[in-house]
């Protein structure tokens, strides 16, 4: 049961029959059911070669076409105007058959190897926004050179604001290493950085 303040007062009770609120620990979970439907898209899609993700490996044995994180999805393909059509259709399908909204807004079509002029009417193909690389993804930059002190400016910086809050002097070298490993673990794609994206493949995230 649940009830409202009107003018500072509280309304009748009544019952929550569905959805679930804000904050409930079940919200995520109901969110990754939900967000399975456009792996399932994906899937079709790549099987019916209306989109062409990225092989990798030797022989291209493994084919990469989207990654999902919570309420985030990068998807990988190749220059074409299939996959650039493909994309569109299958987030616009998304929408209607969840009943979630795709931010096209704050989404971007970020090339390697790909001309800015081909990019750039992809992009408003797509609806959304022409990304470059480094692209900056759950606040780490991608795409960068890992060799230089400077791409690992952001890191440390978001390393030095969470521990900020710790009295970690009075810790052993052993707990201050599980406390930094534990600090490393919500940036969940700082290990992106040691590898180099190839030629010829499209991010849209």
């Amino acid at each position: 049961m649940a009830s409202v303040l009107v003018n500072g007062s509280l309304a009748e009770e009544f019952p929550i029959e569905r959805g679930l609120r804000q904050g409930d620990p079940l919200s995520p979970f109901l969110f990754l059911l939900v967000v399975e439907g456009f792996n399932m898209l994906m899937h079709v899609v790549v099987d019916e070669n209306k989109f062409t993700g990225y092989g990798m490996g030797r022989s291209s044995e493994v084919c990469l076409t989207h990654l999902q994180f919570a309420d985030d999805t990068i998807i990988f393909g190749e220059k074409s105007w299939l996959n650039v059509c493909t994309m569109r259709a299958v987030l616009l399908l998304f929408e209607e058959v969840s009943g979630l909204k795709v931010n096209f807004n704050k989404s971007l079509l970020t090339g390697v190897n790909v001309s800015d002029s081909w990019l750039s009417e992809a992009a408003m193909v797509m609806n959304c926004r022409r990304g470059t690389i480094p692209f900056v993804y759950f606040g780490f930059p991608i795409g960068g050179d890992s060799r230089k002190l400077c791409f690992w400016k952001s890191v440390v910086d978001c390393i030095v604001k969470r521990l900020s809050s710790w009295n970690n002097k009075f810790l052993s070298f052993g707990g201050r290493l599980v406390l930094l490993k534990s600090v490393l673990s919500f940036i969940l794609v700082y290990f992106l950085s040691f590898f180099k994206a190839p030629a010829g493949i499209n991010f849209f995230y």
